[in-house]
């Protein structure tokens, strides 16, 4: 009981003192969890694996299946073994590259987090999210001006995606900040749909609404946690990276965090966060 008590102070104190970091008010969902349906899903696949008359396409199929559901659960690294069993069944699957590059990126290893999305894109070049991957790797190694252009090609496959705005103008930014900001505002203006709450990010990016605008903003229309812990993942990621460029870096490290605490696995925001903390640490 006394134990149970001093958690309860314990977290209440952290709470007080996460809250007094930022301007607006605290807002968090409930961390997604494994669920016993997700532990089922896994247990019967591999059970179906175990069996011996089974075609390989039947095979590569459940394989790729378990993988997509490790992923999504932040087992990556048995996410990693089962995309790379299935490269020896085949060598021109263009999502295991994608995948294995997500990897490679997430640990810094950006060789072959390179590579990886150089064959994703050889093999399909209209895989849009690799484009992403690979302007986000070319990103962290300081080629600006050709994450940039893969970047903007990842951005013109859907021109009002606002996410797809925001790592535009982290990357221009980069390369010349007014300049950054004005196409940041010229593509905002062009928004089909400014009333999604992704769309508030980026208002509160060019300073139409303030933090705790945004927070209220991206409650509306939420109908399970699910998509709540989805849209905090992003929304902190993108507020770590905003004061982060400011110079605050203490503030940023704190929404960073509050990215993670969702437990979105398979966002590129929360893989990101996890990277933006890394080096945060190491500074």
């Amino acid at each position: 009981m006394k134990l149970f008590n001093l958690r309860i102070v314990c977290l209440l104190i952290a709470v007080t003192l996460l809250s007094g970091c930022s301007s607006s008010p605290l807002l968090l969902a409930v961390p997604e969890q494994v669920s016993y349906n997700d532990e089922l899903k896994i247990a019967q696949i591999s059970q179906q694996l175990s069996q011996k008359n089974i075609d390989t396409v039947t095979r590569m199929q459940l394989i790729f299946e378990r993988g997509i559901v490790y992923d999504s659960l932040g087992f990556k690294a048995f996410a990693q073994i089962d995309f790379s069993t299935l490269l020896g069944y085949s060598a021109d699957i263009p999502d295991i590259y994608n995948f294995l590059g997500t990897y490679a990126l997430r640990e810094g290893d950006f060789d072959v987090a390179l590579m990886s999305f150089n064959t994703t894109l050889e093999i399909d070049p209209a895989y849009a999210y690799a484009y992403l991957n690979r302007a986000i790797t070319l990103y962290r190694t300081g080629h600006y001006q050709s994450a940039n252009r893969d970047a903007l090609q990842f951005y013109q496959y859907d021109v009002n995606e606002p996410i797809r705005l925001l790592w535009l103008y982290l990357i221009e930014n980069e390369i010349d900040k007014k300049t950054a900001l004005n196409m940041l505002q010229d593509r905002y203006n062009r928004l089909n749909d400014k009333s999604i709450y992704s769309s508030h990010i980026v208002a509160f990016y060019l300073g139409k609404i303030n933090e705790s605008k945004l927070m209220q903003n991206l409650q509306e229309g939420v109908e399970n946690n699910r998509q709540l812990a989805e849209r905090l993942c992003e929304t902190y990621f993108y507020l770590g990276k905003y004061y982060q460029n400011k110079g605050d870096n203490e503030r940023a490290k704190m929404l960073f965090k509050y990215a993670l605490a969702n437990n979105i696995y398979n966002f590129v925001e929360h893989q990101q966060a996890l990277y933006e903390m890394k080096l945060l640490e190491e500074k």
